[in-house]
């Protein structure tokens, strides 16, 4: 089979080109420049390619990335959101754009270096955790039609990280640099240096308390997310969280931890893998950011109103929600709303 392997630079994709060239199938690397940093990542890219022994496709994918990506991004936060692009970039970009690019090319199917597993279904392709529970990377898979998981290959759904790295070191695929990649890999420093790069700095607003009372002066919403608890600039009696952020008013509201606890949430769209099996409302477990652990919630009919069985610890606005059944990705929305 003819393979397109996505190379990051980092190890896991490496590694995952070298398994497919075992298994003996006609293995090929694909990258995309999709932001300015990228450049010096292509040259990582070009030396694990030679230390492969593959050849290697370009693509200069800069502007649909920031049509696709980077826009939705910045409009996300300067709305007091707290996006996470990685699954959008997943969906449009990576495993969209860059996919069809790579079957035009001559690929049969596309690889890339996930934490994640695609099994065969009745209905389709199913979407799996992996087996390495503290590296699964299923979430940010989440919003893949039941096409591109078709077309997708995720050998590394049942190593472990720490296998990975072992075995990457063995084959000369390490390099200083490469043991952990950026979350947001197209962030040179932080997210607000980018947000001011294109003029969105809303400058120092009021710092208040649940009751409205101003506490004092914040550096400007965009600075803030939900659950943020350092660089708040005020001392109380008791530890303060940010619990709120109104962008209309360039506000940013704190309260205690336990202001922090809501049972439900609503979500401004959903995308399904499948359905799951039996009436509404659905029992599943809901994971509200990549880091929290699943938790038992019933989900309506629509998927979009979603109540959890025991209070969770601070559901962001512009975060994903995705749905799991057992060790399954049934789909996942953005939460738009939070409900104490």
């Amino acid at each position: 089979m003819e393979i397109a392997v996505a190379l990051s630079g980092g190890i896991d994709s490496a590694f995952t080109a070298h398994l497919l060239k075992e298994e003996g199938h006609r293995v090929w690397g694909i990258t995309m420049v999709h932001h300015e940093g990228a450049w010096d990542t292509l040259e990582r890219v070009k030396r694990v390619a030679r230390t492969l022994g593959i050849p290697l496709e370009v693509a200069d994918m800069r502007e649909p990335f920031r049509q696709e990506v980077l826009t939705p991004f910045v409009r996300a936060y300067s709305q007091g959101l707290t996006p996470n692009p990685c699954p959008l970039c997943n969906r449009r970009v990576k495993l969209g754009i860059l996919m069809n690019k790579a079957l035009s090319l001559g690929a049969e199917r596309m690889a890339t270096g996930h934490y994640a597993q695609v099994a065969a279904g009745e209905e389709g392709p199913r979407l799996l955790k992996g087996v390495d529970t503290r590296k699964d990377q299923s979430y940010f898979l989440a919003l893949l039609s039941r096409e591109q998981l078709a077309r997708l290959i995720l050998p590394l759904g049942q190593k472990t990280r720490k296998e990975v790295e072992e075995k990457a070191r063995e084959l000369g695929l390490w390099e200083e640099g490469l043991k952990s990649s950026q979350e947001i890999c197209f962030l040179q420093g932080h997210y607000t240096r980018l947000l001011e790069r294109l003029g969105i700095d809303p400058g120092p607003g009021p710092l208040v308390d649940m009751e409205g009372r101003v506490l004092g002066t914040h550096k400007g919403y965009t600075h803030y997310t939900i659950g943020q608890r350092r660089g708040l600039g005020v001392a109380t009696g008791e530890p303060l969280y940010v619990v709120r952020v109104i962008p209309q008013e360039n506000k940013v509201v704190v309260g205690p931890a336990q202001a922090l606890m809501a049972k439900r949430i609503r979500l401004a769209w959903v995308h399904w893998i499948h359905l799951p099996p039996g009436d509404p409302p659905w029992e599943l477990k809901v994971r509200i950011r990549y880091r929290h652990q699943e938790a038992p919630a019933l989900v309506m009919a629509s998927g979009r109103e979603i109540t959890f069985l025991a209070s969770q610890r601070a559901p962001t606005p512009g975060q994903l929600a995705v749905f799991y059944r057992d060790q399954e990705v049934m789909g996942g929305g953005e939460i738009i709303e939070v409900f104490n």
